[in-house]
């Protein structure tokens, strides 16, 4: 087999990886195709040259157009969408009562739940988003906890120091993610935030995610949890009913919001 042919053969293989998972890292690659890191670079560099994938930290991801979801700033993210998120949000909020302790992320969905929790007498929140801390800033019946970390400025949000949370039981925790496949799992554009909302959840006994009917079928680089059946879901009846079934296959509790 000459040069360029197995050259030809690896980026074809390279490819059909990343149609089937959504995602491919240059280190199980090496080891998949027995070539070098340096190797599997280049081929990552010439195939995202071509607009076949696009690179990541450490690999890459389908392109845009293959169903990917881009991460849009907050401000941006804020004004899509919103009658679904405010549905979304308000379906959420009531699953909070006042006394209880509780996580939010950084997301625009999750945002759209303060009107409504700024409506209970007593809560506590522990939270990594910065808009979230500045909007209960008026509410001192409500007490905020936050991590330490580095500015994250698409999602205004501190990430990097999961362990800076509080030690604290929490009720419950409300997260939105960028993507869901059976095949890739949950997904998110961050490594930080994966870690970060994964640490919240962890100090959770009551999880949900806020998933939109965009969001289904999506990827995202980075896997946050593949099945996890003490995940409750928030979707809309819009949402593609062979997944759902999946997940309730699964033992996931999904629930609608309309």
């Amino acid at each position: 087999m000459s040069e360029q042919l197995f050259m030809e053969e690896r980026r074809r293989t390279i490819l059909a990886e990343l149609e089937q998972f959504g995602r491919v890292s240059v280190k199980n690659l090496s080891d998949k195709l027995k070539v070098s890191e340096v190797t599997i670079r280049q081929d990552l560099r010439a195939l995202a040259d071509a607009k076949k994938l696009e690179r990541t930290h450490g690999g890459a991801v389908l392109p845009t157009n293959h169903g990917n979801t881009p991460e849009l700033s907050f401000d941006v993210r804020l004004r899509e969408h919103n009658i679904v998120k405010t549905r979304m949000a308000q379906y959420a909020a009531h699953k909070v009562s006042s006394g209880d302790s509780i996580a939010l992320d950084a997301s625009t969905t999750v945002f759209a739940m303060l009107p409504f929790l700024k409506r209970l007498e007593r809560l506590i929140v522990v939270t990594n988003s910065l808009v979230v801390a500045q909007e209960f800033m008026d509410f001192p019946h409500i007490q905020v906890f936050m991590p330490g970390g580095q500015l994250r400025r698409d999602s205004v949000s501190l990430v990097g120091t999961p362990d800076g949370l509080p030690d604290i039981h929490l009720t419950a925790g409300f997260i939105s993610i960028h993507g869901y496949t059976p095949e890739t799992g949950f997904t998110e554009s961050s490594q930080e935030e994966v870690e970060i909302k994964q640490a919240m959840l962890d100090r959770c006994i009551k999880k949900y995610i806020l998933l939109d009917e965009r969001k289904w079928g999506k990827i995202a680089p980075y896997t946050m949890f593949k099945l996890d059946p003490s995940i409750t879901i928030i979707t809309t009846k819009s949402a593609p009913q062979q997944m759902i079934r999946g997940l309730r296959e699964n033992h996931n509790t999904v629930e609608y919001t309309d």
